[in-house]
């Protein structure tokens, strides 16, 4: 009778048991990046994030959601869609910010800051109002939920 190989196959496989046990008691929370699902989200990065830290394409990215035309108000220009679901109000070199109606939807956040994250030479906190570096510029990042969604980023002094 020849016991050897079957004692060297059950080692190995307990062996290999253990191991797997060991690798899979190891746990680590990797959170999934949340889908951006807001209009308005969207609108920030393509009108603000991509035309930062100048804003100088701001208005010809602000066609493309819509909003026609940007209005000289002396200290910003501003606009809204037709249907006004969605605004924008942009001062040159200083701020960029986008509105839109309140929404029902606790992950807009951390949508707004996994997205900005993306355009960030330097790491976000994971709340707001965080800081945000921009082509070597700081900059201030805040979603401001109070009567609709606004998003804003704003010079840093």
């Amino acid at each position: 009778m020849n016991i050897l190989p079957r004692t060297t196959s059950l080692a190995s496989l307990l062996a290999a048991l253990a191991l797997l046990s060991a690798c899979s008691s190891v746990t680590r929370e990797i959170r999934q990046e949340p889908t951006i699902t807001s209009a308005g989200i969207l609108a920030f990065r393509d009108i603000c994030l991509k035309s930062a830290p100048s804003f100088a394409g701001a208005e010809t990215a602000a066609r493309s959601h819509g909003i026609l035309e940007l209005t000289d108000a002396g200290f910003a220009k501003m606009g809204m869609n037709e249907d006004q679901t969605l605004g924008v109000q942009v001062q040159a070199g200083k701020e960029c910010a986008i509105t839109t109606p309140s929404q029902n939807d606790s992950s807009l956040t951390q949508q707004f800051l996994s997205m900005a994250g993306k355009f960030s030479s330097t790491p976000l906190a994971q709340s707001v109002p965080t800081k945000i570096t921009l082509d070597g510029q700081t900059f201030i990042l805040m979603h401001d939920r109070r009567g609709g969604e606004a998003y804003v980023l704003l010079k840093a002094p």
